[in-house]
């Protein structure tokens, strides 16, 4: 895997989750564009979660994506006996359903001390702004809000709930 195909995947963080949650059965979730990384991510993500002494987590792939991979595939993954989801790249994220699903959408570098800057000369502080980031760049939102906190107090930042509960 490259850098920044590894970064796309947050592999420690995923393995982190599982390794924390204990899960034993994951299915992962990958659209149709990353599907050639399958196999790799699997093999990347098993690696990490021996390093973590979770080796015993059984990791597979649903491979036959939902009807615009936007959507978690609770279905597929039950018929499987899953107990988490991971859903790679793009998702819908009001995502609800009876399993636990970790969100992982990709980082793309974002120049925090330059959109800091860009949105400090366009926004007085104390004007109330939402800012949006898109969800590959969601991994810079509490920095950016963190940047801003002090000399724009009316910036609101706003973060992708990436962990769901199953309901």
């Amino acid at each position: 895997l490259t850098p920044a195909e590894r970064a796309d995947l947050d592999l420690d963080g995923t393995a982190g989750h599982i390794a924390r949650g204990g899960f034993g059965k994951v299915a992962l979730q990958f659209p149709d564009r990353m599907l050639p990384l399958a196999s790799r991510a699997e093999a990347a993500l098993q690696r990490r979660l021996r390093a973590l002494g979770h080796s015993s987590a059984a990791l597979f792939v649903l491979a036959d994506t939902s009807f615009d991979g936007h959507q978690v595939d609770f279905v597929a993954a039950q018929h499987l006996g899953a107990e988490l989801v991971v859903h790679y790249g793009p998702v819908d994220l009001e995502a609800e359903g009876p399993l636990e699903v970790r969100f992982v959408l990709g980082r793309r570098p974002l120049g925090v001390g330059a959109l800091a800057a860009a949105y400090a000369a366009a926004f007085a502080p104390d004007r109330r702004v939402l800012v949006v980031l898109g969800l590959p760049y969601q991994h810079a939102a509490p920095a950016l809000a963190e940047r801003l906190a002090a000399s724009h107090p009316g910036a609101l930042v706003a973060e992708a709930d990436t962990e769901r509960a199953a309901v």
